[in-house]
């Protein structure tokens, strides 16, 4: 090969490797309210848009507020009014009619029109027929068009953002913020949005009679034979569906006059729904919603590339229906991994099957001790935690066991400091950082020189740039004691799960408690509390409940990070390497794990209730900062968090409005 032409070959590699790897420094989960910041432009008028939106709407709806930035819009508005005034009128729609019914029976009656079928049906290529009290704005229906024509699906509806404030019988429907989308077997009659060819075809027939519309949405994917990826939630987007206490006290409810539960029934029997149907042709449940894969937000897919994890379906009936469940496997084997926890404890593993940051050392070396915020992390010799990266804005800090220490220092010459901690390869990193602390290296080089410590275990798969996003969010908000959350049940194991799982709405949140497995303190809170208690400590059971109680549990030092997530998906990778290096039974090292921390906290004389009437392991969330995205969302539509109680907070009304 010629010499000139293998130099620009091997320049067009380096190039591509280094543009693949900024793609694993993006932000973790970004928002855009904005439509310029989408890359929007303004749209054409009102009448030449290629989406439309029907709404029944009455005089408590809110469908005026739609309309903030409609110069963007990708879609226009029909409405059907069912309301007590004479003098009804909507500038902005391009249909209005009036009379008495429901959204179904209005629907029906449109979608058999001439006006429709000779108009709206030719100009607009996808229709969504939402209730007139969803809470949403122009960019988030316009997303919800956009990608259900990117993915081609031809029945899907937004996610609903929260069980804080709304309301629905199918968890799943609640916004995933690791998905974009998840296929379905099923859409709610709330908010559907249908491809106009499918509506047109199949759908408008199914509305002959209908009221409530209840039963409408087992019967759409069925008439439909459950096609594949053609049906889907939108997580990429969410609307609020407002509980009872959030409607105004004029809202009318159809179920006085109709029977949701007698037209359910006439309708799934009037389409032939029948479970012995639904088994024997699609190997199905009855009223049973099926999750058939998803398409996951890119950070989400970078974290499962870097842990070595992929997602795989368990095939049934393939060629008839649709495939059935999901779970996640090790890419390596392909095996699925089992949870080896008993219940009410976890286990600290550390394993090297898997890694955290997916950068290859490209030669550029960050300035040794010239960050504000530093890292520590109990690793083995090829950990990829070692591997540098110029956007990182923190120092590390590697403890190596001594058969390991000269295999680290080579790969991590960036490394403020490589400590060997003298210990087997069964002791803790707690044990280890107390040892390292102890040291005049730790005196000089690191004492009172850092605003912020994270000490992650070795197992956490996180980006640089989540990293980062830690120390930044700690800092804007005066954190003293913090700790990311994690992003699924799915990719981790946690018996605090319920307090640590990763909420879609919220920057923080504020809590009585933070997990060992990847604390972030203040060097105030580091100096106070933690360094001073880690002396008979080995894998730091009981210090995630001793350390808000040493602080007296401060109502806005302490926080699970939301809008970055990690996981740690030992169960799937295979099981503990502490498990392997103890030789101990499940149940022995369960008996190991509790001694450890009875003895933390009677080291600390740990009572709560002599504080404040709260419980023994208190894991309360005090209080939040939402995301920007959603707490515009809510003041849009005039609704408050205020707080109830002590360490309670609610969405109510604006009493202002």
């Amino acid at each position: 090969m010629d010499r000139r032409l293998l130099i620009f070959w091997v320049l067009c590699v380096v190039k591509a490797q280094q543009q693949n790897i900024s793609l694993l420094a993006q932000s973790p989960r970004p928002a855009v309210t904005k439509p310029l910041d989408a890359g929007l432009l303004k749209t054409s008028a009102p009448g030449q848009r290629t989406n439309l939106v029907v709404a029944a709407v009455g005089d408590s709806s809110i469908h005026e507020r739609w309309f903030e930035d409609f110069e963007y819009a990708t879609w226009d508005l029909a409405v059907f009014y069912f309301g007590k005034r004479d003098d009804f009128s909507c500038d902005k729609c391009v249909y209005v009619e009036s009379g008495s019914g429901t959204k179904w029976s209005f629907l029906y009656k449109f979608g058999k029109s001439d006006v429709f079928q000779k108009k709206f049906a030719k100009q607009y290529q996808q229709l969504y027929v939402t209730d007139d009290d969803i809470v949403q704005t122009s960019h988030t229906i316009s997303r919800a068009f956009a990608l259900m024509q990117q993915y081609g699906l031809l029945l899907a509806q937004p996610s609903l953002c929260s069980p804080f404030e709304s309301t629905t019988w199918l968890n799943p429907l609640y916004k995933d913020a690791r998905v974009i989308l998840q296929y379905t077997t099923f859409v709610e009659i709330m908010v559907p949005i249908f491809n106009m060819k499918f509506f047109t075809s199949k759908v408008v027939d199914t509305l002959e009679n209908a009221e409530t519309g209840h039963g409408l949405d087992w019967v759409w994917p069925f008439v439909m034979g459950y096609p594949q990826e053609k049906i889907a939630i939108i997580n990429d987007v969410c609307v609020v569906h407002p509980k009872k206490e959030l409607q105004p006290g004029s809202k009318l409810t159809i179920y006085k006059e109709h029977n949701p539960h007698a037209e359910h029934v006439a309708v799934l029997a009037k389409f032939g729904y029948e479970a012995e149907i639904l088994k024997k042709k699609y190997d199905m449940g009855y009223l049973q919603a099926s999750w058939l894969g998803r398409r996951w937000q890119p950070w989400y897919q970078d974290l499962l590339d870097l842990a070595g994890i992929k997602d795989t379906y368990e095939v049934r009936n393939a060629a008839q229906g649709p495939h059935k469940g999901s779970k996640f496997v090790s890419a390596d084997t392909g095996a699925p991994g089992v949870a080896r926890l008993r219940r009410r404890h976890h286990i600290h593993t550390m394993t090297d099957a898997f890694k955290l940051l997916g950068f290859q050392n490209d030669g550029q070396r960050p300035n040794i001790a010239g960050a504000p915020n530093l890292v520590i992390v109990s690793v083995p010799k090829q950990s990829r935690w070692l591997r540098s990266h110029p956007s990182a804005q923190y120092d590390l800090i590697a403890m190596a066991a001594a058969d390991e220490v000269e295999m680290v220092q080579k790969e991590c010459p960036h490394c403020l400091l490589v400590y060997n901690h003298g210990l087997d390869h069964v002791a803790g990193r707690y044990a280890a950082l107390y040892k390292l602390i102890q040291t005049k290296q730790w005196q000089n080089k690191v004492a009172d020189k850092y605003e912020y410590i994270y000490f992650p275990e070795e197992e956490i798969v996180q980006s640089v740039d989540s990293v980062n996003r830690l120390f930044e969010l700690s800092k804007e908000y005066k954190l003293e004691l913090s700790h990311p959350s994690w992003c699924s049940p799915e990719d981790t194991v946690s018996w605090h799960m319920d307090l640590l799982k990763m909420h879609a709405t919220t920057l923080l949140r504020r809590t009585t408690y933070v997990e060992t497995a990847a604390p972030l303190w203040s060097r105030s809170f580091w100096k106070t509390y933690v360094a001073p208690h880690l002396k008979n400590v080995d894998r730091g059971f009981g210090l995630d409940f001793v350390w808000p109680y040493l602080a007296d549990y401060p109502e806005d030092q302490v926080a699970v990070i939301d809008d970055t997530c990690v996981m740690r998906p030992t169960h799937i990778l295979g099981p503990s390497p502490l498990m392997k290096a103890t030789k101990l039974s499940q149940d022995e090292l369960t008996i190991k794990i509790d001694a450890e921390e009875i003895n933390t906290l009677i080291d600390v004389d740990y009572n709560p209730n002599k504080l404040r009437h709260i419980a023994y392991k208190p894991q309360d969330v005090m209080n939040w900062e939402l995301q920007p995205w959603y707490q515009e969302m809510l003041s849009m539509n005039h609704l408050l968090v205020t707080p109830v109680r002590r360490w309670e907070m609610r969405l109510i009304i604006d009493p202002s409005t």
